[in-house]
């Protein structure tokens, strides 16, 4: 029976050797979690942010593709040269959320 005591203590030691490198393994893997996490978060805000620029960007091209049609009617050249009265009223709103709508109106009836 003595005998197996001594076959013990060196597979003890091994048993307490792996469990510790399991512990440090397991407190790494939960800080990259954490990590992982804020990555993920950051990553959301900025997948969030393109897509408002990209919104931003495609309603500042549509209100130039606008302004564009504005300037080269024939009824700007002729409100611009002072020949005659333009058919529609060019004033500019008064306030500035209504400046895009205004100028798409614009521009559409300068098309039709």
């Amino acid at each position: 029976m003595a005998s197996w005591i001594w076959v013990l203590i060196p597979l003890a030691a091994i048993l307490v050797g792996g469990f510790t490198e399991w512990l440090k393994f397991k407190e790494k893997q939960d800080k990259l979690g954490a990590s992982t996490t804020e990555i993920e978060d950051e990553l959301n805000a900025l997948e969030e942010e393109l897509r408002q620029r990209d919104e931003r960007q495609q309603a500042l091209e549509r209100r130039i593709q606008n302004l564009e049609t504005i300037v080269t009617s024939e009824t700007w050249d002729a409100l611009v040269d002072g020949e005659a009265a333009p058919p529609l009223s060019l004033e500019p709103p008064e306030q500035e959320d209504n400046l895009a709508a205004r100028t798409e109106q614009i521009a559409r009836r300068l098309r039709g």
